[in-house]
């Protein structure tokens, strides 16, 4: 087989990722709006939604301004700085995880246990387990890819 020669194929998925992170960030921003517009999505489900887009709204903008014009333009200046991206785009993708792990243990809750739903998730008990699943989030990726 010989060598691999990607000719112009990098900047076909620089091209193809931009639009696709555009469209992922336009639509993780328009739940922010919606959510904080909606009155009745002002409980732990709400909240929980709420984070899980913001932290999706920064992964698709790393997305959007750094990985796709870097794949793109191939620059070897974007490329010096993919070790603090890189860990940044990572340590977004591990909190957006636990949210969703968060939001799947809320609907549980609320459909099999729904008469404890209001005790385990109050507005203290949410705001605790969003501030605790970004510091844990933010913990793990640190210490698996800053001192692992």
């Amino acid at each position: 087989m010989g060598d691999f020669d990607m000719g112009k194929d990098y900047q076909i998925a620089g091209a193809i990722l931009f639009p696709m992170a555009l469209i992922g960030l336009s639509c993780n921003l328009g739940v922010v709006f919606f959510l904080n517009s909606m009155p009745s999505l002002n409980n732990s489900f709400g909240s929980l939604t709420l984070s899980q887009a913001i932290i999706d709204s920064i992964h698709q903008s790393l997305f959007l301004f750094y990985f796709a014009p870097c794949i793109y333009f191939r620059s070897e200046r974007l490329y010096s700085l993919s070790e603090q991206f890189g860990f940044t785009i990572l340590t977004a993708y591990q909190i957006c995880c636990f949210s969703h792990v968060c939001i799947s243990i809320n609907r549980f809750v609320a459909v099999f246990f729904p008469l404890t739903y209001k005790i385990l998730f109050s507005k203290w008990n949410t705001r605790v387990m969003i501030l605790s699943y970004w510091i844990i989030g933010i913990a793990i990726m640190t210490f698996f890819l800053k001192f692992g």
